[in-house]
């Protein structure tokens, strides 16, 4: 099916073109020409010459809030259409988020065309974010013009057909809202195998769902509305309506939510009204102008084109399914088919789905999970079990909607999976360290982080080795482990965290003393033949996807390379990891960046091409879809061109490493404004599998260190104080704003 679609290669007229107007200072000599951001991304288009057939294939579009995609369903074209923060809002008394919370699909139109299809000549237009072509028919053909508009929340679908096919017409086709995950109990007598399955209390206290009225259809003047009342309170409404100028017919919808009031249909009416006036040309500029200004935040260019071009369509998917104020990358991102996940799962799916946003220099894509834990705080504090640890912990369960609401008996599956918070709260450690925000990290990291690891501190026992162990606990995917790995990494590195936040906050906190007990006396990870350990008891397994089991290693970093006698350790861990076969996409979502952090470039490439061709057509993954497993593709190919990881048992920050695991084939790269820890923009280039000059930039004033293999490197830009440490490290005295830029000395 991969040959639906066409991704364009870059040729050398192309390559001629792709960098205009030189700068005019020394970097120009260099080749650090100004992007041609149309011409760079007009190779990275999706091409499609014959009509998608499943949503597999099919373009997408987002902006955060809601979405759209397009393919042939039986003789029609279907647009369906989403909106990220649509579920139920029932209690946990009838049941855990599958069936309390549910994500709820929303429906679709049908395109009637005249003829019978036959074919299309369409283009997904990165750089604006549009689909536009013809799509043909045996009486004709409509040229189309599709985008889901970046800021307002409007759908558009512009038809200009042929005389054969004037005739075409839409059609509405809601979904039932209604969980999608099933086996829900709908009579008393299976009450008892669902509390026997999820939870013995429910033999108690479970209540039928009531289901949801069916949704009705208003017609006012040229607008109809489809409007979905909930009976926990609130509704969701879809409005649409059509604008007619000359022969150009465009389709406009709107989709709105409101909860616990019953206004979004009275707001998606409003908005389609609104926009039915406004000027197309002002209002598509509007549209492309958010994409025009997202994309060049940063850049890269690899040898693989075709890696290249998956990179880019993903950091095209990060634009549409998350930004402040909006959404967060949940599992199925806004795209979301139902399935059996109808909610958002936090064992794994946020946290590498936001992997990639920091090193892209896109920390709006970060900063809305962020926003959503702090603002739900109450509701982590009160899924705390026991009760009386409500006090002083939190806890994030397995599976929530966007309100994060949920507690730990919800779903007794997962009761003693703990560390889900702990490992989320590494994602907004990122967003702090990417950023050097301190207003941030004492207002809304610190005071979480601290009950995060107040669980486990409720938790930890010292036993008869005069180490601390914690309980047995539950290891994603693996079930419960006596000292599980999973566990004590998040636990060892939370400690650690605390320690240094509380002192750069300038906090003495009472439970200093009990985080370095810690990190000084916790038991050491359990290791085997095969690496780390899944628990004390329990080695690793060979099919198991989310390697919790390897967080000390990849994203913590509180085992790597740059510590004596660490390797083979390492090595063991990796090959276990990257050996296991079946969910490839999946695997190397964590297997590739725990490569890279080793510097096994040729081993992870390889590992990436798995993952690429895992992928559906579209760039997606699995039945919901699982997003996170082709969005962290990006994190891999970042991680193999600059880390600035910092050992979380040291007090200094980085280095900043420069091409710290380049496959042996890629010889000629370049980046632009990737950002590191220390919120630094770094750009490199690489010609012939040497560095030959890095630029970077200090945003908030940082000590900075950089290792690279640049021979005798030369500062030609800045007056930084700099000197060399060895190792090819040098460390770098940089004022906030200042800019910088050295050269290999085989320049001069």
């Amino acid at each position: 099916m991969k040959n639906n679609f066409i991704v364009l290669g870059l040729g050398m007229a192309i390559m001629s073109c792709l960098f205009g107007c030189q700068t005019k200072d020394i970097g120009s000599d260099l080749g650090i020409d100004k992007i041609n951001w149309p011409t760079f991304m007009q190779q990275h288009d999706m091409v499609f010459d014959t009509l998608p057939s499943r949503w597999q294939e099919a373009p997408h579009f987002g902006n955060a809030s809601i979405g759209s995609m397009l393919y042939q369903a039986d003789s029609t074209l279907r647009l369906q259409v989403f909106r990220a923060d649509v579920h139920d809002h029932n209690d946990d008394t009838y049941g855990w988020p599958a069936y309390s919370r549910p994500h709820f699909k929303i429906g679709y139109f049908s395109l009637h065309t005249v003829g019978q299809l036959t074919g299309c000549n369409w283009k997904k237009d990165l750089w604006n974010a549009e689909l536009t072509g013809t799509i043909t028919t045996d009486h004709g053909e409509i040229q189309i013009r599709h985008l889901t508009h970046a800021e307002d929340m409007a759908i558009v679908t512009e038809l200009t057909p042929s005389e054969g096919e004037q005739g075409f017409y839409w059609t509405w086709h809601p979904e039932e809202a209604r969980s999608s995950r099933g086996k829900m109990p709908e009579n008393v007598s299976d009450i008892k195998e669902y509390a026997k399955k999820y939870g013995s209390h429910y033999a108690k206290t479970l209540k039928l769902i009531k289901p949801n009225r069916k949704g009705n259809l208003k017609v006012k003047e040229d607008v109809s509305v489809w409007i979905q009342d909930l009976t926990a309170g609130g509704q969701y409404a879809t409005a649409w309506t059509e604008r007619k100028i000359d022969n150009t017919r465009s389709h406009i919808v709107s989709i709105a939510n409101s909860y616990p009031t019953s206004i979004a249909a009275e707001s998606a009416v409003k908005d389609v009204n609104r926009f039915k006036k406004l000027n197309i040309e002002r209002w598509t500029k509007t549209h492309r102008d958010w994409w025009h200004s997202y994309y060049p935040k940063s850049f890269i260019s690899i040898p693989d084109k075709s890696l290249e071009s998956l990179y880019w369509q993903t950091i095209y998917r990060f634009g549409c399914t998350s930004r402040t104020g909006r959404y967060y990358v949940d599992c199925s991102g806004i795209w979301s088919q139902g399935g059996p996940w109808p909610y958002t799962t936090t064992d794994w799916n946020i946290q590498c789905g936001h992997w990639p946003v920091y090193a892209a220099n896109r920390l709006d894509q970060g900063q809305e999970l962020l926003n959503r834990l702090h603002d739900n705080k109450e509701e982590l504090i009160k899924a705390v079990r026991p009760i009386e640890w409500q006090k002083d912990a939190a806890y994030l369960a397995h599976e929530v909607a966007s309100e994060l609401s949920g507690n730990r008996e919800q779903d007794m599956r997962y009761y003693d999976e703990v560390g889900n918070l702990p490992w989320t709260m590494h994602n907004l450690w990122s967003q702090y360290r990417y950023s050097m925000d301190d207003n941030m990290l004492r207002e809304k990291i610190y005071p979480l982080l601290r009950r995060s690891m107040n669980l486990y501190l409720h938790m930890v026992e010292e036993g008869t080795d005069g180490k601390l162990h914690l309980p047995p606990t539950y290891s994603p995917e693996t079930g419960v482990q006596k000292d599980a790995n999973f566990d004590l990494a998040l636990f060892k590195w939370g400690c650690y965290t605390l320690l240094k936040a509380s002192k750069r906050l300038g906090i003495d906190d009472p439970l200093i003393p009990q985080w370095k007990n810690v990190v000084q006396n916790l038991i050491d990870f359990p290791v085997d033949r095969n690496g780390f350990r899944l628990g004390s008891e329990t080695t690793s397994s060979p099919d198991h996807r989310h390697f919790s089991n390897l967080l000390m290693i990849y994203p913590l970093y509180l085992v790597n390379i740059e510590q004596k006698g660490t390797m083979e350790v390492l090595m063991k861990s990796y090959d276990r990891a990257d050996a296991i076969t079946g969910l490839s996409a999946m695997v190397q979502s964590h297997a590739g960046p725990i490569g890279a952090a080793l510097g096994q470039g040729d081993q992870v490439l390889e590992g990436l091409k798995r993952q690429q061709e895992d992928l559906f057509p579209n760039g997606m993954w699995y039945n919901n879809p699982c997003l996170e497993s082709s969005l962290s593709m990006a994190n891999t190919v970042q991680n193999m061109l600059i880390q600035s990881w910092t050992d979380p048992s040291k007090d200094e920050s980085g280095p900043i490493r420069i091409f710290p695991a380049v496959p042996s084939t890629w010889k000629d790269i370049e980046f632009r404004d990737l950002r590191t820890e220390g919120a630094f923009l770094v750009s490199a280039k690489r010609i012939g599998g040497k560095t030959e000059w890095v630029r970077v930039k200090s945003l908030a004033g940082e000590p900075c260190r950089l290792k690279t293999d640049m021979v005798n490197p030369i500062l030609v830009e800045g007056k930084a104080i700099f000197k060399k440490l060895g190792n090819g490290i040098l460390e770098i005295r940089m004022e906030k704003g200042e800019e910088i830029l050295f050269v290999s000395g085989r320049k001069q």
